[in-house]
């Protein structure tokens, strides 16, 4: 499914696409196919060929001298088919010892070719031993000019022979005056005089002296291969990209599922993927956590009429990017000066105490068991990146409180999982300005479907070339059911967002610091500098002017 399928006729630029997306089916087909045709025709046993011309005499002379005139091509053709009869082949494999041929088989492995304008036959044999080929080539047009005179002089030798009998026979009788021995006389001198006039009817002007090697013509194989490995290619590579139905165009996702588009999300820097970090924290100056700058700016135009605080961020499959995008908006929002809140809520495969190097425990479950206090399980995070710590202008006082999902539970209804977040989520969005929660995936399981009945609004979040057009129909229908505010789809893993970098030098070599503001003074004008997180600590301590307003416990 290609963004052609939204536009209409597909266009030249459609066609290169099609071809970038399946580069490496195209140009494996197009090495293997003559790779293929090659080794194959190195493989084969050598084949060689020799060649013999006959000259044929295509004008008869009759006793009186003058000669009748017939055609040469006709006469050419006939010869060549002539040539090929088992006594022309018999004659051949008797002269020449050393083969083990067969007549079908010679006649398969040779050929009588005639050539236009001219009234020579061209006899080829073919033969792995080259001396074998040239003698074989030789004995044939050797062969068909005997067979020619033979079969040319049979006819007046026969007749001559029978003349010569019956005068034979009158002159044992002694009679060799009468009128009919005279004419026997006069008729056998004339059939001598016609074997004497008559001429040749073929003559070997040129015997197989060379052999020629005719198989297997590599480079001839491998310039056909060459050829028919690009056919193959382009057919393999489309025919593949018609029966993929996953979705490539952020138009498709959009269309259907009735969401604007909020950003798209470029791969993360192979080190920060490699270690498992966060962009927003690793490298927040970086033309990659552009997306995630731009993603927070849409996302304030999006919430500005419902002003959802509580949003859950879900996809529709697993493998997403689903909790890495929601931890990283988290990152970004907290820099901007808001106090954000995050929730694992994906309890069957949580990852958010991963990407913040956190302890699995404590976390949602042992809060719902009664084995700790939210405050205990609440863990505030430096948002402070390494490249922007020592001094520097103040910033405002975001933070950001990570909630882990806990232990991993294979049915989260046992304890109440879903109702728990719910009644964590109304908890800390008393003081919270956004609370995200990184739900599970839609279709794998039921839990983000329930747990959506408790939020605010969501974000989508997918990944061009992951879902086909089922899972996303699938998709719209639970988004047609959620009763929570639908703000947008978010796009990771977009060659589109790489566009970020054509700005990377903007500014100059200058460190550029998102959410730095003057510094903040008090109300009798002495200057109060603000800590680098805000006014909060790394690890679960908490500031006790904050600890003394918030309900801590959810449970009696």
């Amino acid at each position: 499914m290609t963004s052609e399928s939204v536009r209409g006729a597909p266009s030249l630029l459609d066609y290169l696409a099609v071809l970038r997306r399946r580069k490496w089916l195209f140009a494996y087909t197009l090495v293997l196919v003559p790779a293929l045709a090659v080794t194959l025709s190195l493989l084969q046993t050598s084949i060689y060929q020799g060649s013999a011309e006959v000259l044929l005499n295509t004008a008869n002379t009759s006793t009186d001298g003058q000669s009748s005139f017939v055609d040469p091509n006709r006469v050419a053709q006939t010869k060549s088919e002539l040539a090929r009869v088992p006594a022309v082949v018999e004659k051949v494999l008797n002269s020449v010892p050393g083969h083990e041929l067969t007549v079908e088989t010679f006649l398969d492995d040779s050929s009588v070719e005639t050539t236009v304008g001219s009234d020579l036959l061209t006899f080829s044999v073919k033969s792995a031993d080259p001396r074998m080929a040239t003698t074989l080539a030789t004995a044939y047009a050797q062969a068909f000019t005997d067979y020619e005179r033979d079969v040319n002089t049979s006819e007046l030798e026969s007749q001559r022979a029978r003349v010569a009998d019956l005068i034979s026979q009158l002159e044992a009788s002694g009679d060799t005056g009468s009128s009919e021995y005279r004419a026997l006389v006069r008729q056998e001198g004339e059939l001598s005089a016609k074997l004497a006039l008559q001429t040749p009817a073929a003559e070997v002007v040129r015997k197989a002296d060379r052999a020629v090697k005719v198989a297997p013509r590599t480079f001839r194989n491998g310039a056909i291969a060459v050829f028919l490995g690009l056919v193959l290619a382009l057919i393999f590579a489309f025919l593949a990209d018609a029966l993929d139905t996953r979705v490539r165009s952020a138009n498709v996702l959009t269309d259907t599922w009735g969401l604007r588009l909020l950003g798209e999300l470029s791969p993360p820097p192979k080190d920060v993927k490699k270690d498992g970090r966060l962009v927003m924290l690793a490298k927040p100056t970086s033309h990659y956590a552009e997306g995630f700058r731009v993603l927070r700016a849409s996302l304030d135009f999006a919430n500005s009429e419902s002003r959802s605080r509580t949003i859950m961020v879900t996809s529709a499959v697993g493998a997403e990017g689903k909790s890495t995008t929601a931890a990283n908006l988290a990152v970004a929002l907290a820099r901007a000066g808001q106090c954000v809140v995050l929730i694992d809520a994906d309890l069957r495969s949580p990852s958010l105490h991963h990407l913040f190097a956190l302890a699995e425990r404590p976390g949602v479950i042992d809060v719902e068991l009664g084995d700790a206090e939210l405050g205990e399980a609440l863990r505030q995070i430096d948002i402070t990146a390494e490249a922007d710590r020592g001094p520097a202008l103040g910033r405002r006082s975001g933070t950001l409180e990570v909630l882990p999902a806990g232990l991993a539970l294979h049915d989260p209804d046992q304890v109440g999982a879903i109702a728990a977040i719910a009644r964590i989520a109304q908890t800390v969005r008393q003081w919270a300005d956004v609370v995200l929660i990184d739900a599970a995936p839609l279709l794998p399981v039921g839990d983000s479907v329930a747990l959506s009945a408790h939020v605010d609004a969501l974000l989508l979040v997918a990944r061009l070339k992951m879902l086909n057009m089922s899972a996303v129909e699938n998709t719209r229908r639970i988004l047609d059911a959620s009763p929570a505010v639908k703000l947008g789809l978010i796009l990771t893993g977009s060659e589109g967002a790489d566009a970020y970098s054509q700005y990377r030098r903007y500014g100059g070599d200058a460190r550029r610091r998102d959410s730095e503001l003057p510094p903040k003074f008090a109300s009798d004008g002495s200057g109060v500098e603000p800590t680098e997180n805000g006014g909060r600590t790394q690890g679960s301590e908490t500031r006790a002017e904050d600890l003394g307003s918030r309900p801590w416990k959810l449970r009696p």
